[in-house]
This record gives C-alpha cells, structure tokens and sequence, in this order.
C-alpha cells in the first residue's frame, strides 16, 4: 500500500472514535483484566502485519493504549487510518 499523508478531517470522518494527541492516531481500550488486553494486544500485532505498519502500544494491566504515525512521512497517512480500522474491527 502506498504511503499518503492525510489530513485531519479525513481521520475523523474514517476512524471518529480516535484522537489526534501531539499529531499522532490516539485510542485506549480498557478490558476486564491481564489476559484479555494481551490477547488484544496479540491481534494488533497480527493485523500490523498484515499492511506491515506497526503501532506504538502500551499496556498497563487491563489498560491498552494505541499511538499510530507513518515515521517515513513524519505525519498522519492513509496506512495509520487504516490499521485503526482493522483495530477497530478486532
């Protein structure tokens, strides 16, 4: 897939449930304990690899947190609304 930057209004419009923070795709989901947010955790990583962009995850017990860029383009691109969607759809 190829890299294009996208702008704000396009990221709302495709994925409304994420943030824009210090110009990076920001989502937390919470889940009820250890084990479900690891197997969340498991998913993304098997979607990521799938359009081969990876996301900056953080976890913290049942606390996920997801920070999506395009570091080649150093901004928002078509590949981080992507990857948010196929995130969602998990």
């Amino acid at each position: 897939m190829k890299v294009k930057k996208i702008s704000a209004n396009d990221i709302k419009k495709n994925v409304p449930t994420w943030s824009i923070k210090k110009g990076k795709l920001y989502k937390k989901f919470v889940f009820l304990n250890f084990s479900d947010a690891l197997g969340f955790i498991v998913q993304v990583g098997i979607e990521s690899e799938k359009i081969n962009h990876h996301a900056t995850i953080n976890n913290t017990y049942n606390k996920v947190e997801i920070i999506l860029s395009t570091h080649s383009i150093n901004s928002l691109s078509n590949l981080d609304v992507k990857l948010a969607q196929m995130i969602d759809d998990i």
